[in-house]
């Protein structure tokens, strides 16, 4: 045996080389793997994910809302009859489209018909009375003249150019001239009782002055009691002439008083007619506007007053979408903003645009309104809708949102990055990143990563702890 292995020898050392040789192979090799694996430490075997390119672009940002077609609350009008009575007809039904001036309802109106027949009949015969005016005008024009006419007696019958007044001046003027042959004749009397005394003249001349004075005292005395009786007729003549004064300034007073009764009645009777005639304009409730009827409150046969709604009426079909958001969202939406607003029950959607933001928040829901114009066609009001309203514009890097993994440990945004081993197999490498604004699907990217470069999107929370 020992010639055997002296006879192997070489054989032997050159298969201990070989095993020598093939250990070191395997141990370089074994160094080899375990650099290679050194060097990809940061790398993680791919699972099944979705491939993403980070992206430069923009990012425009919306706030959802929620809301319904047509104008704010409010704009239904709910129409009451101006006065009360009974329902008799209703001319408009739930759905029915109105225009303005539309007759929708209608009272009882027989009472009202006789009422403003009777007073139409009152307002004829007060203004016949009254003439336009003219009746009362001609009566007071009378008893003007009347006065006047009163008063120019009187005054010609206290300043003497009355003939009264002449008559009795007349008269005076007798009494005076009868008064003066009278003293004449008792001169002459005394002179031939003188004369017959001391025997110049004869009886009978003394017989024919006292015969001239008794005639001459006669006319005296008549024309004493012509004066008398003048006299008085001009005191009678003055009274009556004032009493024709007092009585036509009376009448004058009433004509007055009479034009201005009459014509107030005229005019109150006119009053009271077009009262009447409102009242039964009254009985027919019409559409203040355009629009639908909402609802029906009240029936024939029933009873309604100014305080009950009968009618409720909406705007027509309108273009203005109503929707509610967040009191800190609202703060941030601009007139002119482009939105998006679909109908879901309907499949409908269309743009459209902000025209108003109501700035006061409800205390209760803590929202404010919106108003949008630009409802889909064939959108009913009342319709719920869903809307889009963009915010603001952002540029950068953007990526899908779903790439995007909260780190665990630091509880920092992290994205994992495709790299390549050095055998080509592919990788991914965490890299943290800051993230800016978002629109639920996209997410702008701040620092930290650069355009083109390729990220797992969909799938990659499983790279955090990947399997295998």
């Amino acid at each position: 045996m020992t010639r055997l292995t002296r006879r192997n020898a070489p054989v032997l050392a050159a298969v201990a080389i070989v095993l020598v040789a093939v250990i070191a192979i395997v141990f370089a090799r074994g160094r080899a793997s375990s650099a290679a694996t050194a060097a990809a430490s940061d790398a993680t075997p791919a699972p099944s994910v979705s491939l993403a390119t980070a992206r430069f672009g923009t990012l425009v940002t919306h706030v959802r809302a929620q809301g319904r077609v047509g104008a704010p609350a409010g704009g239904d009008a709910k129409l009451s009859f101006a006065g009360s009575g009974i329902v008799a007809r209703l001319d408009a039904h739930v759905g029915d489209r109105v225009v303005a001036g539309q007759p929708l309802a209608e009272l009882d109106t027989s009472g009202l018909a006789i009422d403003a027949a009777q007073a139409g009949q009152d307002a004829t015969a007060a203004a016949a009375q009254y003439g336009g005016g003219s009746v009362p005008a001609h009566a007071l024009a009378s008893a003007q003249q009347k006065l006047v006419v009163a008063r120019n007696r009187l005054a010609a019958l206290t300043t003497g150019s009355g003939t009264v007044q002449s008559d009795a001046v007349a008269a005076q003027g007798a009494v005076r001239q009868a008064q003066a042959k009278v003293d004449t004749d008792q001169r002459t009397l005394q002179r031939e009782q003188t004369l017959f005394a001391g025997g110049v003249a004869a009886q009978k001349d003394v017989d024919a002055a006292r015969q001239q004075l008794a005639l001459d005292q006669a006319d005296l005395d008549a024309a004493r009691a012509k004066s008398t009786s003048a006299a008085s007729g001009i005191g009678g003549a003055v009274a009556q002439a004032r009493a024709d004064v007092a009585q036509a300034e009376s009448d004058l007073r009433s004509a007055q008083a009479q034009t201005t009764v009459v014509g107030a009645q005229a005019g109150s009777a006119q009053e009271r007619y077009a009262a009447a005639q409102r009242n039964l304009a009254n009985a027919v409730l019409r559409a203040p506007a355009d629009g639908v009827v909402v609802s029906v409150l009240k029936h024939a046969g029933e009873a309604v007053d100014p305080t009950q709604p009968a009618i409720v009426v909406g705007p027509p079909r309108s273009n203005q979408v109503t929707v509610t958001v967040t009191g800190g969202a609202a703060s941030e939406i601009r007139p002119g903003a482009a939105a998006t607003v679909s109908v879901p029950a309907r499949a409908l959607r269309s743009p459209a645009t902000v025209r108003a933001v109501v700035p006061s928040v409800d205390p209760t829901t803590q929202t404010s309104t919106v108003v949008l114009s630009g409802a889909p066609a064939g959108a009913a009001s009342g319709d719920a809708v869903d809307a889009a309203i963009e915010l603001a514009a952002h540029r950068g890097v953007l990526i899908p949102t779903d790439a995007i993994v909260e780190d665990p440990q630091t509880q920092r945004a992290i994205v994992f990055v495709q790299t390549r081993n050095k055998d080509g197999t592919a990788a991914f490498v965490s890299r943290e990143v800051q993230t800016g604004a978002s629109d639920g699907a996209t997410t702008l990217v701040q620092s930290g990563l650069r355009a083109g470069e390729r990220i797992a999107s969909r799938g990659a929370f499983d790279l955090l702890a990947p399997g295998g």
